[in-house]
């Protein structure tokens, strides 16, 4: 498993998109979410998908350059069809929108669906909110697609695992950035741990029959995710899919492509942005301060994990499987480039 630095990596992925025909600014987008979500540690949804990405391209299921459709527009709202464009680039502009509506506004919202990239996905999650939250903003995301999760109680796949992420700016210290799907873990980690021999825990998922089990390649073959925190993480679940189905994004059962929400919420509609920040980092504070059970040395905040892997990270390189750095080196073969050449350019 190689090591690689954050800046090859993004030097490599680049051109490979280039070289497919995606332009330089939409593949400088995509890349910086895919290695940035590496650098956090979530290789899920880093850069094992590239060559994914890059067959869909060539194959026409995502369209670079496509234009967006504005279906419906308010001051604080709106409603896009990004037209078969890249999950990534589409996504960016949209909570680029709901922040500058909410520049002005206090709040802002787009919806989109029709964007591609790997089932509709926009990588992760966090990057959107995150977005906000470096304008000093909250950000809220939510993601609906295809049905992958049993209902509780129910033994085949009737909703989608509905990931969120939210950003909560702070003062002193780094946002505050909750990102996670409904199911115990992505379909991505999932597949992560299948090629690497891995059992999932008791709990996670269910067979084709509806049983439970602990081996990852009979979800891939027809089983389901259960949801996390039983009854509760259904009913959120259910919550989440039928707020992003009924303003037109699509629920998982009624849409072909599925579709996302952003959000943008300003703090000063509330309180004044520094008074906001400071109680943030005083409720970090506090919950650092906690005392700890046996065996664990610190009380961590979301996404403060995810800084200090990043951290480590940049200093060290990014670990990639075997199973999919080779992948991405025939991609970028197959593509006319050299890539240990890309790597060490200027």
């Amino acid at each position: 498993m190689p090591n690689i630095k954050a800046e090859k990596l993004r030097k490599l992925c680049i051109a490979s998109f280039t070289a497919a025909g995606v332009s330089r600014e939409e593949a400088e987008i995509v890349v910086d979410n895919i290695v940035r979500t590496n650098l956090r540690g979530v290789d899920s949804h880093g850069v094992r998908n590239v060559p994914r990405y890059i067959q869909e391209v060539m194959d026409g299921k995502i369209i670079p350059g496509a234009s967006i459709t504005v279906l419906k527009e308010t001051p604080t709202t709106a409603m896009w069809d990004v037209n078969n464009a890249f999950g990534f680039v589409a996504g960016k502009r949209a909570m680029e929108t709901a922040i500058k509506k909410a520049e002005e506004y206090k709040f802002g919202a787009v919806g989109t669906y029709n964007s591609k990239a790997g089932d509709d996905h926009i990588g992760g999650l966090y990057y959107y909110a995150e977005l906000a939250a470096r304008k000093d903003m909250i950000g809220f995301v939510t993601h609906t697609n295809q049905p992958l999760m049993a209902a509780w109680g129910g033994a085949s796949r009737v909703l989608n695992i509905n990931p969120v992420s939210i950003a909560v700016p702070a003062g002193e210290f780094p946002p505050i950035i909750l990102d996670m799907a409904l199911s115990p873990v992505a379909v991505g980690h999932l597949d992560v741990m299948r090629k690497r021999g891995e059992a999932v825990p008791e709990g996670w998922i269910l067979d084709k029959e509806g049983k439970p089990t602990t081996d990852p390649n009979t979800f891939f073959d027809g089983g389901a995710f259960l949801p996390i925190a039983t009854y509760k993480g259904y009913g959120l679940s259910v919550v989440l899919e039928a707020i992003n189905g009924a303003l037109g994004s699509g629920c998982s059962h009624d849409r072909i492509s599925r579709g996302h929400l952003y959000e943008a919420i300003d703090p000063s509609g509330f309180v004044p942005i520094e008074e906001f920040k400071a109680r943030v980092d005083s409720f970090i504070r506090h919950l650092k301060a906690s005392p700890t059970t046996a065996g664990v040395e610190e009380v961590f905040v979301p996404g403060e994990i995810e800084n200090r892997t990043m951290e480590k990270r940049l200093n060290e390189g990014i670990p990639v499987d075997d199973v999919f750095w080779q992948p991405l080196l025939d991609k970028a073969r197959e593509l006319g480039l050299d890539p240990q050449k890309v790597m060490e350019e200027d």
